[in-house]
């Protein structure tokens, strides 16, 4: 992995707190968010100025917030945004947890990143599936950045976040939690002023899968799926924009369209145990790196046996946490991780 180097210290910019009342006053209040303009009007797409620096103007699904200055004190909501912007060596003065239980919320692939930085960490050991914005404690780390990418915030909740600080969501391009990691990376930089490293941070990453590619044609033209299992009677497997399927098509793995079609817009289908030889495929992967007990829960379901991906051996249980972890955040940092790691392994299963 690419070692970046710590935030280097900086003198806090000047911004007076927010005081009880005046917060009071933002859950409350609606209209225009700071720095944005009217959320229907067109916007050029973010990114879209070459040559960096500040003012910037980022577009996202509500609007347009123009960054005036390079952010001191960043905070990020998204439960993956933490390493698009670590990636471009800046630290956050605080992040959200999402799972696994690591320190700062900041899992080894980044750590190097992280350097000394020791940030906040909101929402830790809280994950629910959604997000809880908590404005005050927000407010009371005085950003002057608010980066909300891998989230579900709604027009409110954005309406409140931009009271406390420029706050940059989603793109409209893409659902809600569905931004591509080139997507998010873009968006980053744009913000910080810096949108031609985030072009080198994207083209370092994509020549990884195309290196990985080129070394495994016979990942080619063959249909993976990613299953998970959440519930009893039942299995999950991943639509074909979550992060999980994107990196295997990214290496030449093609993606079936009747589980398209199940899926469609949502990020998944679900398919019931009766239904399971809709998961038969060339490579089936079993996401269970939080949980490795579930193998024997998926091994005891009645038609797992039968599965030609069973008796043939291309089934591949991913029981490693940190593995399955890079995988499933798919960001600019977890990648490189994911495919060191991770293509030995489909190889592997593929060719047994």
């Amino acid at each position: 992995m690419r070692v970046l180097s710590a935030r280097p210290t900086r003198a806090r910019r000047a911004r007076s707190a927010l005081t009880a009342a005046t917060l009071a006053a933002l859950l409350v209040t609606t209209g225009c968010a700071s720095g944005s303009g009217d959320p229907a009007a067109p916007s050029a797409p973010a990114g879209s100025s070459s040559s960096g620096g500040f003012p910037t103007q980022v577009a996202h699904r509500y609007g347009s917030t123009e960054i005036s200055q390079a952010p001191q004190r960043i905070v990020t909501l998204g439960f993956t945004d933490q390493d698009f912007v670590l990636a471009f060596g800046v630290a956050p003065v605080a992040v959200t947890d999402w799972y696994g239980g690591y320190e700062f919320a900041t899992w080894p692939w980044a750590q190097d990143e992280l350097g000394a930085a020791r940030p906040e960490v909101l929402n830790k050991g809280e994950f629910t599936g959604s997000q809880n914005f908590d404005y005050e404690r927000i407010a009371a780390l005085d950003p002057d950045l608010i980066i909300g990418l891998n989230t579900g915030m709604t027009q409110q909740e954005y309406d409140t976040l931009s009271r406390i600080a420029p706050t940059v969501a989603s793109s409209a391009d893409y659902p809600e939690y569905g931004m591509p990691w080139q997507a998010s990376t873009r968006v980053v930089g744009q913000a910080l002023g810096q949108p031609q490293r985030a072009e080198e941070l994207i083209a370092d990453v994509a020549a990884r899968f195309t290196k990985a590619a080129g070394e495994h044609p016979e990942f080619a033209g063959k249909q993976a799926l990613v299953a998970e299992v959440f519930e009893p009677g039942s299995s999950f497997t991943r639509s074909a924009t979550d992060a999980r399927t994107v990196f295997l098509t990214s290496l030449g793995f093609s993606y079936p369209a009747d589980i398209g079609a199940l899926a469609g817009a949502q990020d998944g289908a679900k398919i019931s145990d009766e239904q399971m030889s809709l998961l038969d495929r060339d490579l089936l992967i079993w996401n269970i790196g939080d949980n490795p007990a579930l193998r024997g829960q998926i091994e005891a379901k009645p038609l797992y046996p039968q599965l030609k991906a069973v008796t043939e051996g291309r089934v591949l249980f991913l029981d490693d946490p940190l593995v399955s972890g890079a995988l499933t955040w798919g960001t600019v940092l977890s990648l490189p991780y994911a495919l060191d790691h991770l293509v030995p392994q489909l190889a592997d299963t593929l060719n047994n």
